[in-house]
């Protein structure tokens, strides 16, 4: 097994604020902290490389709160990916990657209690939200371990390089490597999943002179005409049956009369109600009068995103009934390796992944599930820049259904400039695809 020593580690931090609001689950978001993390590693040999990673601490998402405000998480977050710094280099783990980012995880859950001590939060510090500040280091090494040993980071998940499954996934795994379920080349292009927010406007006349003026598309009818969107994740409420039926066939209506503008033929929606559906019944009953008022967007239908909490054992809500009618995957409730063997026993189809979980704990899922005979999906966090890069790299090595999602060209676009030059193709979206640079790169493209 090849391994890396980490040796320095810095952060960046930027504030980025969002062109339009996106509305999902309870809350807005309109401005976020971006985060660059940098990680040298050194061989036994002595080589040394430096290794990126990027992602937003997104705390709505992650840390959602009645008791905290957005400037009061976000501070909390920032403070717990300094410590993990500190952690991460003081303590210089020395390992595979894989290794790194699992011992990272259960190292620095342990300073959760300390920051909410330390900043007195009147709640605990959650998982997810670590797992979120912790990403954008495990994203870096893993970069620099093949910038280090001067390949593609996917080609060093396979015998010659890694531990076999089993040292992080159990017995059932012995002999089986990570490479068994990745991709050898990248597959490109790749369809993109265009977010339709619960604010977002759907046709053009909707638009008032407050909406942005900068040569960017605002409508949902504009979009698909620019970038030829043909796969389209909606979110909605998930306690107001009308309104989110409404918005599924409105959307539903635009998306086929501009695509067939275009000539395109195929439409694919996912719904997302961010954990707001009281109990699973919500669903069944959303996707009967779906398929009644509307056969034609009952079938573009994939799946459905997490509708109810993401404590998948706090209710054991048995998600049957709406497997039987259309697949639904797990994302905030997938925190833990155990909790895709828990998601998987309630019946749900399959898991969401993010790289904000962290690319070990996504390539690790991945592997479960695909085990399991389950389908995963990609979705993303507004990731930009590098993470976007390592977002859509994910999924082009893996097999997620139906594509990557990709919403910072729609959100927060010129945190995309930094990656423009090498990566055309994720920047300018064409026929509703990304496409992966055909030259080859070290650690993770970036």
């Amino acid at each position: 097994m090849k391994h890396v020593k980490v040796k320095e580690v810095s952060l960046d931090f930027y504030e980025l604020t969002y062109r339009t609001p996106l509305k999902f689950g309870s809350g807005i978001v309109d401005a976020v902290t971006d985060v660059v993390a940098s990680v040298e590693v050194e061989t036994a040999q002595g080589r040394r490389a430096v290794g990126k990673g990027e992602i937003l601490l997104g705390d709505l998402w992650a840390f959602p709160s009645e008791l905290l405000d957005h400037e009061e998480r976000d501070d909390a977050m920032r403070e717990m990916t300094v410590r993990a710094a500190r952690w991460l280099e003081k303590e210089s783990p020395t390992d595979h990657p894989l290794g790194i980012g699992i011992v990272m995880k259960e190292a620095v859950r342990k300073l959760a209690g300390e920051i909410s001590r330390d900043l007195n939060l009147p709640e605990p510090f959650p998982l997810l939200a670590l797992m979120v500040c912790i990403s954008p280091l495990d994203a870096a090494v893993h970069d620099a371990f093949g910038k280090v040993y001067r390949i593609d980071t996917y080609d060093g998940y396979g015998r010659e390089m890694c531990d076999d499954l089993s040292r992080w996934l159990g017995g059932s795994f012995r002999g089986r490597y990570l490479s068994e379920f990745i991709s050898k080349e990248y597959r490109s292009p790749i369809p993109i999943w265009h977010l339709v927010g619960g604010l977002d406007k759907l046709r053009g006349e909707e638009k008032t002179p407050d909406d942005p003026d900068d040569g960017l598309p605002v409508s949902l009818d504009e979009w698909i005409e620019r970038d030829g969107i043909f796969c389209f994740k909606i979110k909605l409420r998930g306690s107001d049956l009308e309104w989110d039926l409404s918005r599924t066939t409105e959307v539903f209506a635009v998306a086929k009369e501009y695509s067939a503008k275009r000539g395109a033929k195929e439409i694919f929606l996912s719904v997302d109600t961010n954990e707001q559906c009281d109990e699973p019944e919500y669903c069944v009953a959303f996707l009967n009068k779906l398929r009644e008022i509307s056969p034609e967007a009952f079938d573009a239908l994939l799946y459905l995103e997490q509708p109810t909490e993401r404590d998948l054992r706090r209710h054991s809500f048995d998600m049957r009934p709406v497997a039987a009618i259309k697949p639904v995957v797990a994302d905030e409730g997938i925190q833990e390796l155990e909790d895709v063997d828990a998601a998987f026993e309630l019946g749900w189809s399959g898991t969401a992944m993010k790289t904000c979980k962290g690319q070990t704990f996504a390539l690790l899922t991945a592997a479960k599930t695909a085990a399991a005979g389950k389908i995963y999906t990609i979705q993303d966090l507004t990731n930009p820049g590098l993470a976007l890069v390592q977002s859509v790299g994910l999924a082009a090595r893996l097999s997620p259904l139906k594509g990557v999602e990709a919403n910072a060209r729609q959100f927060i676009p010129s945190a995309n400039d930094s990656i423009a030059d090498r990566f055309p193709g994720l920047v300018n979206i064409c026929g509703g695809m990304a496409q992966w640079p055909e030259e080859s790169a070290l650690g993770l493209g970036y």
